[in-house]
C-alpha cells in the first residue's frame, strides 16, 4: 500500500471513530420507550442528564454524585431501573397507571402503580393476621415533589446532611411509583416484607456504604415477589443486586 493510500486508510478510521460516541448519545437520546396505556415516553425529558458508562460494567461504583442516565430508565424496566447518587431517570417520568394507597388494604397517602396493588393487599391482610399495623407514608413522588423535599432538608440541615439524607429530584426511588415509605412495625416488615414483593433499599448493614444514603428502615422497594425473593436471598442491598443483575430479563 502506498503512503497515500494508507493516509487515506487512516482518515476513514479515524473519521468512523469519532462518529461513534456522537451515534450512541444521539441513540439514547431519540430512543421512545412506550409506557402503560401504550403512552410513550420520550427522551426529551432526559435532556441534562448524561450518557453513563455501559450499563453494570465492572464493580459497584462508589457513590459519587452526578446525573447519568439510570440503566433500564423505562416504565417496563420498573424492577430493573438503578438509581443512586449518580444514576436518575428523565424530570418526566411519570407513571400514568397510578392508584391511590387508599384503594387497597393498607391505609395511608400516595399513590402506587397498578402493578404493585395486589401484592400491597396481601401484605396488608397478613399483617392484620399478625396483629401489626401498617400505614404507607409517603408512595410516588414526582420530579418536581422530590425536588421540594430536598430543598426543604437543605435549608433545614445544609447540603451535605440532605444528600446523605434523600435523593436528589430524579434519583428518587420514589419516582418510581413502586416505592413506599411504611409507618408500622420496623421488625415484621423486615422478616415478611420480601414474601409480598417489597425490599428494604437502605438496609443498615449496607448503608451507606453500599446504598449510598442513610439507613431507613421505612423505605421499600417493590420488585414483584422472585426477585424480591432473589434478592432477599443474596443479603445485598437492591442496589448491589441491581448491579450485578440489572441487565438479565425476566
Amino acid at each position: 500500500m502506498s503512503r497515500q493510500a494508507a493516509a487515506r486508510s487512516t482518515q476513514v478510521k479515524h473519521r468512523r471513530r469519532r462518529r461513534w460516541p456522537f451515534a450512541i448519545a444521539f441513540a439514547a437520546l431519540v430512543v421512545i420507550a412506550v409506557g402503560p396505556g401504550g403512552v410513550a415516553q420520550t427522551a426529551a425529558g432526559a435532556i441534562g442528564l448524561v450518557l453513563g458508562r455501559p450499563a453494570f460494567d465492572g464493580p459497584l461504583p462508589s457513590c459519587t454524585i452526578g446525573d447519568r442516565l439510570a440503566p433500564n430508565a423505562t416504565f417496563d424496566d420498573w424492577d430493573r431501573t438503578l438509581l443512586d447518587t449518580e444514576y436518575a431517570i428523565a424530570r418526566d417520568y411519570a407513571p400514568t397507571d397510578l392508584v391511590a394507597v387508599s384503594e387497597t388494604a393498607i391505609g395511608g397517602d400516595g399513590r402506587v402503580r397498578a402493578l404493585v396493588v395486589l401484592d400491597l393487599d396481601a401484605l396488608g391482610y397478613a399483617a392484620r393476621k399478625d396483629g401489626v399495623d401498617l400505614a404507607v407514608e409517603s408512595a410516588y413522588r414526582s420530579y418536581d415533589a422530590q425536588r421540594r423535599t430536598f430543598d426543604s432538608l437543605v435549608a433545614a440541615y445544609g447540603r451535605e446532611f440532605a444528600l446523605e439524607s434523600a435523593a436528589r429530584p430524579g434519583h428518587s426511588e420514589h419516582q418510581l411509583g413502586t416505592t413506599l415509605d411504611f409507618d408500622g412495625d420496623d421488625a415484621w416488615l423486615s422478616e415478611n416484607a420480601w414474601r409480598f414483593g417489597f425490599v428494604l433499599s437502605y438496609p443498615a448493614d449496607r448503608s451507606p456504604e453500599r446504598t449510598c444514603y442513610k439507613a431507613e428502615s421505612w423505605h421499600y422497594r417493590y420488585f414483584g415477589r422472585d426477585r424480591a425473593e432473589a434478592i432477599h436471598a443474596s443479603g445485598l442491598s437492591p442496589r448491589e443486586w441491581l448491579w450485578q443483575h440489572g441487565d438479565e430479563g425476566d
